[in-house]
């Protein structure tokens, strides 16, 4: 039977869903990205259509411009206090970078070769782009082996650090509802609604058209500034920089996709174009270097929870949230957002407890992930290039 448009959509939303549920039913435990992952690389591999993503109709460019405003819309979540301490979370996740680079390039190199483990090494600090400069590096010396442990280490981490990340995330939520429920942890403050109740005036809030405008204007600003720094700062820095900013000088309201009733449809796109991207894994690719590809994200894992003990020890945060932003170079944007809404979600029933541990966890995944996966995998990648 032939999947058209509708159907592909239905499809991978359904499989989507159930992820969801079994995140649910689990309290977390299993992660809804994990499940989500491995449905569709097996429904692939057997009965789906491997271009089913193409079907939908969801391109690159739509699921780019869903990551722009989305990236932007997150700046308007995170208050300068929040902001001002992310020093902290860029310091550990650098930490994090570090153990994955010491613990491959030695060990790794040992026991898989060098190759191997340079080509290994940029992807699993990062993502998409670090891995497409070591593959077509790899390729380009004829090291076909190498090229394919750079692809599968993309496809194998994700299998990795969804459980890792859903684990640190869940205990994490856990122990901070603990303290809001003791009166220790503050609540989420809704700006808007606190300027509006110090002037005396309630602000209509603005159009979806008008708020989505606003978004579209700050993101443009950002593609601007990727060009004008010859993009080493990704115009997703910017637009979560930027959108910062804005929401402070009171340009856009906080929480402004949901305030324009758009943050669902964007995330769910987002979400289905990512998903459905890793139906391109196939048995072919991943089994010729399986072995070698899951030893080595396993040896970067245990380095990384090393790690994060000592980041612990040094700027006084909880083991859990140390280990969860250095497993950001695991996953990154946006499966760090929809890891942590799942462990808030499970953590307590109460909406405000929820969105008071939300707003302790949220910026420090987001910074994390955009230092390692955006800033610090590609000039890992444009280094060891050089020493394949």
């Amino acid at each position: 039977m032939e999947v058209t448009q509708l159907g592909a959509l239905a499809i991978l939303l359904g499989l989507m869903v159930i992820g969801e549920l079994v995140a649910k039913w689990t309290k977390g435990k299993v992660p809804g990205a994990l499940v989500i992952t491995v449905l569709i690389m097996v429904g692939c591999w057997t009965i789906l259509p491997k271009d089913l993503v193409a079907r939908t109709g969801i391109s690159t460019e739509i699921y780019t411009l869903c990551v722009v405003l989305l990236v932007t819309h997150l700046g308007t979540l995170i208050s300068r206090k929040q902001m001002m301490s992310q020093w902290r979370t860029v310091l550990i996740s650098l930490m994090g970078i570090v153990a994955i680079c010491l613990i491959t390039l030695t060990a790794g190199a040992a026991i898989f070769g060098w190759s191997n483990a340079v080509a290994a090494t940029p992807p699993l600090t990062g993502a998409a782009v670090a891995t497409t400069i070591m593959q077509q590096a790899a390729m380009a010396q004829g090291n076909t082996i190498a090229a394919l442990v750079a692809i599968v280490c993309m496809v194998m981490q994700t299998l990795v650090g969804y459980p890792l990340g859903a684990f640190c995330l869940t205990r994490e939520a856990k122990r901070l509802n603990g303290l809001y429920v003791e009166g220790k942890l503050p609540k989420a403050v809704d700006e808007d609604a606190e300027k509006a109740a110090k002037s005396g005036k309630k602000k209509q809030p603005s159009s979806t058209t008008f708020i989505l405008l606003k978004l579209t204007l700050v993101a443009l600003a950002a593609f601007y500034l990727e060009k004008l720094t010859g993009g080493y700062v990704s115009k997703y820095v910017w637009c979560l920089l930027l959108g910062f900013a804005a929401h402070e000088l009171g340009l856009i309201e906080s929480d402004a996709l949901t305030k324009a009733k758009a943050e669902g449809i964007l995330m769910t796109f987002l979400l289905v174009y990512l998903f459905g991207s890793m139906s391109s894994s196939t048995p072919e690719i991943i089994l010729p270097v399986a072995g070698i590809t899951i030893s080595l994200v396993l040896m970067a894992a245990v380095g990384m929870a090393l790690m994060a003990w000592v980041a612990k020890k040094v700027f006084k945060e909880s083991y859990y949230m140390s280990y969860a932003i250095i497993l950001n170079a695991f996953f990154g944007f946006p499966i760090n957002v929809m890891l942590t809404n799942e462990a808030v979600a499970a953590c307590s029933d109460d909406p405000e407890a929820q969105n008071a541990v939300r707003a302790q966890m949220l910026p420090k995944m987001l910074v994390a992930g955009f230092t390692s996966v955006t800033i610090v995998s590609v000039f890992v990648a444009g280094i060891l290039v050089n020493f394949l």
